[in-house]
């Protein structure tokens, strides 16, 4: 069977290779390097050793770099982002993904940053489109949001939000269908194809995601490991595990009962050293890295609830009784006073890949895995996405005279950073500032490859996620009676959601 996360390896491998290039581009036009988890550009079915047996050639043919067809006349104008924020800035949204926080001014002095800098520079030198960016609150992003509808404002031409917040504004007539925009092209690569097929509401792309974006991927779920302490216990094949499709709940299990330490007091507290310690985010993230979602399509595109269908309530006690409910597991939801991961309180823990930008001081050396999957027959990893950390967009609707301004800034800073930034994404934010061993690089593009959307927990009015997580503070078998709780509210649900369908076919 042929993964696709090996041909993605070995572009991560072939970039590293060619990084030190990186520093001689300009923002006039994108080099020819690749990120990470683009497509190589080496001539189709060139052997990189001529000589070579032909049986041991890659599976994959190299692909050519795909350019956008945009003109550069007839596109200038302004290009304004209203983005979301939060409290405590720095870890809601570590960086800036649309223009520096600083503005334009002047670059400012780091690589992620400067790569934005030229991102923006290069879009309004090359094409006269000029990009800002606006910060306002989550909480006050709707009320803002109706008034610009409400009195037919173009000040601002993009919505960046969290996935959590976007229900709020589904179905309301605020955005135009980014499929009907210029320019726009969903096959391109830099397109997510798991955003498109699950938040689209019909044939109307309300929300999409593209590699414009940064938050999106720090807010990907990830395992966490403890190099030093897997080393010091003979634990070392967690990669090949990963690489062989071994890498399961049940895998994890009996890697953290091996590290559960006792200190020798008969009492387990956040002195002694656990297999796990998380919070109860997981129980979300690791049903949707069983490939299982909380709603689905049928095969009309109407939405249900997939979660109580099939084996849902199997495959989510699983979860429960394997890992969130093990002794070896410490949730900091049910008791706060949590041993630290970076202090060496666990050998594992879960938690969004921007996680890697508060352990820049950890003593220990630390590794990424995926989360794991459900079990042995399962397929691929997913990599789902937090829906309270994340980031996606909407094109408002007061622009129809400026569709093509819009349509060609979206593919080309697109296009821009699946080329130019995503490299710098994985060598330096990831690779110098936070994980330290070389093949956590391929489990990044292994993740990155299998991110997942579910629009259960995007459209959520029922608050069923929070129920669902909380019934780990209670250690409850309750799984099935929590589900049925919901009665004729969870038809409510669907119903409402399905009614926006109606409104855009």
């Amino acid at each position: 069977m042929k993964h696709p996360f090996l041909r993605v390896f070995t572009l991560l491998m072939a970039c590293l290779l060619c990084f030190g290039l990186l520093a001689c581009s300009t923002p006039e036009e994108p080099n020819d390097q690749l990120p990470d988890n683009a497509p190589e550009q080496d001539a189709p079915g060139t052997p990189d050793q001529p000589d070579q047996d032909p049986e041991d050639q890659p599976e994959d043919v190299p692909e050519a770099k795909v350019e956008p067809d945009i003109p550069k006349d007839g596109v200038a104008g302004e290009f304004n982002v209203l983005h979301y924020t939060k409290d405590n800035h720095d870890w809601a949204n570590p960086w800036d993904e649309i223009v520096p926080a600083s503005g334009m001014d002047m670059a400012p002095g780091d690589l992620i940053g400067d790569d934005i800098f030229d991102r923006a520079s290069w879009l309004e030198e090359e094409y006269g489109i000029t990009v800002t960016c606006t910060y306002v609150d989550y909480s006050q992003l709707s009320t803002q949001l109706i008034q610009i509808v409400k009195t037919g404002s173009t000040e601002y031409q993009l919505l960046d939000t969290m996935g959590f917040s976007a229900q709020k504004l589904m179905g309301q007539d605020f955005f135009m269908n980014i499929a009907d925009l210029p320019f726009i092209d969903f096959d391109h690569p830099w397109w997510v194809d798991s955003a498109l097929d699950e938040l689209t509401l019909g044939g109307h792309v309300e929300f999409a995601v593209s590699d414009m974006l940064l938050l999106d991927k720090s807010a990907t779920m990830i395992t966490l490991y403890n190099i030093d302490m897997a080393k010091n216990l003979e634990l070392d094949s967690f990669y090949d595990d990963v690489r062989e499709f071994r890498w399961t709940l049940e895998r994890m299990a009996e890697y953290a009962s091996i590290a559960l330490l006792p200190d020798g007091d008969d009492v387990m507290d956040a002195n002694d050293i656990y297999g796990i310690v998380t919070n109860d985010d997981p129980v979300h993230m690791l049903y949707g890295a069983a490939g299982r979602k909380f709603m689905d399509k049928d095969e009309n595109g109407n939405f249900y609830y997939s979660y109580g269908e099939d084996d849902s309530f199997t495959v989510m006690m699983d979860i429960l009784n394997t890992i969130m409910y093990a002794d070896f597991t410490w949730n900091s939801h049910v008791n706060p006073e949590a041993p630290v991961f970076a202090e060496g309180g666990a050998l594992f823990t879960f938690d969004k890949l921007k996680r890697c930008m508060l352990l820049r001081d950890m003593v220990d050396d630390y590794g990424i895995l995926p989360l794991p999957m459900y079990n042995e027959e399962q397929e691929k990893y997913y990599g789902p996405v937090s829906n309270h950390h994340d980031s996606m967009f909407a094109v408002i609707n007061t622009n129809q005279n400026n569709q093509e301004t819009i349509g060609a800034a979206l593919e080309l800073l697109s296009y821009f950073s699946y080329y130019e930034i995503y490299s710098d994404f994985y060598e330096v934010v990831i690779q110098n500032r936070g994980t330290r061993d070389a093949e956590s690089k391929e489990m990044l593009s292994i993740i990155f490859e299998n991110r997942s959307y579910d629009m259960g927990l995007v459209y959520d009015p029922l608050s069923l996620m929070d129920k669902v997580l909380r019934i780990t503070a209670t250690h409850s078998d309750g799984v099935v009676s929590q589900w049925e709780g919901f009665g004729s509210k969870r038809d409510e649900t669907i119903n409402r959601l399905n009614e926006l369908l109606d409104n855009y076919n």
